[in-house]
């Protein structure tokens, strides 16, 4: 089995592993409301969903997609740009500037679905989670190893890819 084709797979398995943890976590917040209301039922009115908290649930379904699908599009661009003969310095320079612009939409999307109030809080936090991630799938599948320049790497290329997202999810009026 070719390392793109694991690296896609093991991604739609963190997707899912992080589906359902936030799937989960969701579940027990959504029960522990419903415990205090019917604890008090006169103060059941008052208890709000805090709208301005980050939602650690959110945050993990978020990197888990985009960890996915950006590993799905660096798989199909390693792919064509292989079946073509291309050198594996311009595959690994076109994965890395196709991947930055799929981040930055996938970083656009995240931020669009978040309150305003704790966008770039969670921007920040799904950022960390992508970079670790593809640190991760990358020492394991390319055998990678884990330097200084790389995690340096991951997190300047992440946060660019953020900071571009959450810039224009700002600029959309909604």
């Amino acid at each position: 089995m070719s390392e793109g084709l694991l690296g896609t797979i093991i991604s739609a398995v963190i997707a899912g592993i992080f589906s359902l943890i936030a799937k989960r976590m969701e579940l027990s917040r959504r029960q522990d409301r419903e415990a205090k209301a019917s604890a008090s039922p006169g103060a059941a009115a008052d208890i709000q969903p805090a709208a301005a908290a980050i939602n650690p649930a959110t945050v993990l379904l978020h990197i888990g997609i985009l960890q996915f699908v950006i590993n799905l599009i660096g798989f199909i661009v390693g792919l064509a740009m292989g079946a073509t003969g291309a050198t594996q310095d311009t595959v690994i320079l076109t994965i890395l500037v196709i991947g930055t612009i799929v981040a930055s939409a996938g970083f656009f999307w995240s931020a669009l679905v978040v309150d305003k109030v704790v966008r770039w809080k969670h921007l920040a936090l799904v950022a960390v989670g992508v970079a670790i991630t593809t640190l991760i799938i990358n020492s394991i599948l390319l055998e990678t190893p884990i330097t200084v320049y790389t995690v340096g790497f991951a997190l300047v290329q992440t946060f660019i890819s953020m900071g571009i997202g959450g810039f224009v999810a700002n600029s959309v009026k909604r």
